[in-house]
């Protein structure tokens, strides 16, 4: 009924209200992330935050005549307030904001940003100087943000069961999901501005994304001079410890800024877990493992930005990883035959070196005053992993025992170029067009070696040398404009795929070469501009292409008893994404979605022989729809309480066995501010037991508290946290497939 609504209120609504400006340092250079807002008597009517080019856009229904007033806010700078009487906004051309000298603790609280701030097609975490930028890493920064669900493995979700996609600083991250975990934990806390969450979004973005956007946006120097920042952490966790290091430095002198940043981490840890298998035969596997863990990770970072003109600016980034992680596993395992028990110890030493580097380009051309501009990103990313893993096993029946070793280097080589127009029209419409090119190719090798009599002798069958390459070629159009109180956003993308891979031992190969069409529409409505009351409604068709491990026919042994194996006649699954929203108030969100997929991509078992092999398939289709809600709200000026639930319904068949589920996600984070004294923070979070493909996952809960107090005449701050309070964060999770029982647990330390 709220569309119908929507649609009869476009032709009789008079026009919305557009206030632009433009915010400046006292050298002339524009100020980026400045919280700006609308009141008017001192109620709240709308905000933004201000660009990198120092512009601001506020739409909002204005009266003809009427009183307004509006602040502009930035930490480290006096705060800027003036009244007004709409149309005249003449005084918004150039807002000049001057640096604090000393910086009073009253000013700072009312210059920090709420956490969580709202766009049309998205919201902004906002992680500097919140709780989040305390002494965590990139993973767990997203774990505790609101609206974000994080599986234990390292799975990111905004809603329902579709993982995102995560971009950095503009430049999307293609990994798996394993490799991206290890990729943030190489990330600091510490050097994250905000991140922009997008469950679903338009034409200018990548298609690939069914689970929805999380953009993190790193941060950068706001005032001339040299200013730095350092942290240093440790933990007890179990019965080890981890520690970590960094320090960025920023040089801004007028048009000119550099930034770099160095960090590093030790973190030894152990894990305890079992894997109880039954066989359609009623045998059985019991496999009680001890994983001992020594990674060491470090991050490096620098940028130079340089406004080569008021309306040209360029900016040069790289950053590098390198990861050293040396696993040990220690296996109690006892083989149920129906005659007797064979018992029997492994010992695994797994030893990965994986290390990215990645070099971008970003120009920015702006047109004209009205925000047109030109925008060219170029990219180049690559990674390098060399893994090696020998397994020894004693039975009590020789002829169970194995001794092998696999070695897997891999080399990936990703580079990419976009161009984006972004055209302000008249009448408050926008048209944007752009263009993407991304080229990748990967190497990847298996060598299994098995110890004989004679010594090592290589495993013809279990080894490969696999190559692969991709092309995509992607263009969009966009068109939004502003009609009164509603907002309408429509675009079509276009993605071409060529793909090749190439076993050089098997002389397998495979070839996908195909087209879609990625159509988007967002509607959003401004039922009661005081009150925050407003509707959106928003379709996206997407993809999800598969992935290089998915492909790969290689066959790789984990351990005595499974094998992980790829596809090669994989196709691509496609989503269509409904997504109704509505703001009950400033303080309160609700909301519904859905998604279907064809040729639904699951990851399943099967028993070949005692052995458990997982292989992902394409399934004819997945249902997905849920609901959510969101609410804030502050108690006494001291305690602000957030909230986040969601309940989601999931339909698959695979192997033409249905798979029904309801799931749901509670998330409450509660901050209290004791001024003069600490800041304390606690975060729950609980997940109800779901299906991922055939498997059923149990339920999650674990609670956080942090202590953190400000020192060194606000230059510093110190913090005291324990995570998981009740030690309940764990992973476990039943599957039943094909007569197989497979009961999985596993313990990480907290």
């Amino acid at each position: 009924m709220y569309i119908l609504l929507v649609i009869v209120l476009l032709f009789v609504q008079p026009l919305h209200a557009q206030v632009t400006g433009r915010v400046m340092n006292a050298a002339g250079q524009p100020l980026p992330d400045v919280s700006v807002t609308l009141l008017q008597d001192s109620s709240f009517i709308a905000g933004a935050i201000s660009g990198t080019d120092g512009r601001f856009n506020i739409n909002a229904v204005l009266s003809s005549g009427s009183a307004y007033r509006i602040n502009l806010s930035l930490a480290g700078y006096h705060s800027f307030s003036r009244s007004f009487n709409f149309p005249d906004t003449s005084f918004l051309k150039t807002i000049s904001l001057q640096i604090l000298e000393k910086m009073l603790g009253e000013i700072l609280i009312n210059s920090k940003k709420p956490l969580v701030t709202r766009k049309a097609d998205r919201y902004v975490v906002n992680v500097e100087d919140s709780y989040l930028a305390n002494g965590q890493n990139g993973l767990e920064v997203l774990q505790r943000s609101p609206g974000i669900w994080v599986s234990p493995n390292g799975a990111v979700r905004i809603v329902g069961g579709a993982t995102v996609t995560v971009m950095i600083n503009d430049v999307v991250q293609r990994m798996s999901s394993e490799d991206l975990a290890v990729f943030l934990r190489s990330l600091r806390s510490e050097d994250i501005s905000r991140i922009e969450v997008i469950p679903n979004p338009p034409a200018e973005f990548e298609a690939a994304s069914s689970g929805g956007i999380i953009h993190i946006i790193l941060k950068k120097a706001r005032k001339d001079g040299l200013t730095g920042t350092a942290s240093s952490a440790y933990r007890v966790q179990g019965q080890r410890g981890s520690s970590s290091a960094g320090f960025s430095l920023d040089y801004k002198l007028r048009r000119f800024y550099v930034t770099a940043a160095l960090n590093g981490g030790i973190d030894r840890s152990r894990y305890t877990g079992y894997t109880d298998v039954t066989y359609p035969d009623q045998t059985g596997l019991y496999n009680y493992t001890v994983r001992n863990n020594d990674n060491r990770r470090y991050f490096f970072r620098a940028g130079v930005v340089y406004d080569l003109h008021p309306k040209h600016s360029l900016f040069v980034q790289t950053i590098h990883t390198a990861n050293e992680m040396d696993q040990s596993f220690h296996s109690a395992i006892t083989y149920r035959q129906h005659s007797s028990l064979v018992a029997g110890n492994t010992v695994s030493d797994w030893l990965r070196h994986p290390g990215q580097e990645s070099y971008t380009l970003n120009y920015r051309w702006k047109t004209d005053s009205m925000g047109s501009a030109v925008k060219m990103i170029f990219d180049h990313t690559g990674s390098k992993k060399t893994e090696n893993n020998e397994v020894n096993s004693e039975y009590t029946d020789p002829l169970f025992n194995r001794t092998y070793r696999t070695s897997t280097p891999s080399n990936t080589a990703i580079t990419s170029g976009q161009l984006d127009l972004i055209q302000k029209l008249e009448k408050q419409a926008t048209l944007s067009a752009g263009f993407k090119f991304v080229s990748t190719n990967r190497n990847n090798s298996v060598l299994t070696e098995r110890f004989r009599t004679n010594g090592w002798e290589k495993d013809v069958a279990a080894s490969d040398d696999y190559r692969y390459t991709e092309k995509l070629c992607m263009f969009y159009l966009a068109y939004d404009r502003i009609l009164g109180k509603t907002s309408i956003k429509a675009g079509l993308r276009g993605e071409q795929t060529n793909a090749r891979g190439f076993s050089l031992i098997t002389v397998q190969s495979i070839r996908r070469k195909y087209f879609g069409w990625f159509p988007s529409f967002f509607l959003s409505h401004v039922f009661n501009e005081k009150k925050g009351r407003s509707g959106s409604f928003n379709y996206s068709r997407r993809v999800r292409r598969p992935g290089f491990n998915d492909l790969n026919p290689y066959r790789l042994q984990v351990h005595d008893f499974t094998v992980l194996t790829g596809n090669p006649d994989l196709m691509p699954q496609y989503t269509h994404s409904f997504r109704l929203s509505y703001n009950m108030s400033q303080k309160m969100n609700v909301g519904a979605y859905s998604q279907f997929t064809k040729n639904y991509i699951a990851q399943t078992a099967k028993t070949i022989d005692s052995i458990v092999e997982y292989r992902s398939k394409n399934y004819p289709n997945s249902t997905e729809y849920g609901v959510f809600a969101e609410s804030n709200f502050t108690i006494g000026g001291i305690w602000t309480n957030r909230n986040s639930v969601s309940w989601y319904r999931l339909s698959n068949t695979i192997d033409e066995i249905k798979y029904r589920s309801n799931a749901y996600n509670l998330q409450t984070i509660q901050e209290i501010t004791l001024k003069k004294i600490m800041n304390i923070d606690v975060f729950t979070q609980y997940n109800s037991p779901f299906f991922q493909a055939n498997a059923r996952q149990a339920g999650l809960f674990f609670m956080d508290i942090g202590f953190t107090r400000v020192i060194c005449n606000k230059r510093g701050r110190l913090r005291f946290a324990i995570t998981d309070i009740f030690n309940s964060f764990r992973e476990k999770n039943l599957t039943v497939f094909n007569q197989t029982c497979i009961d999985f647990y596993q313990k990480r330390p907290t």
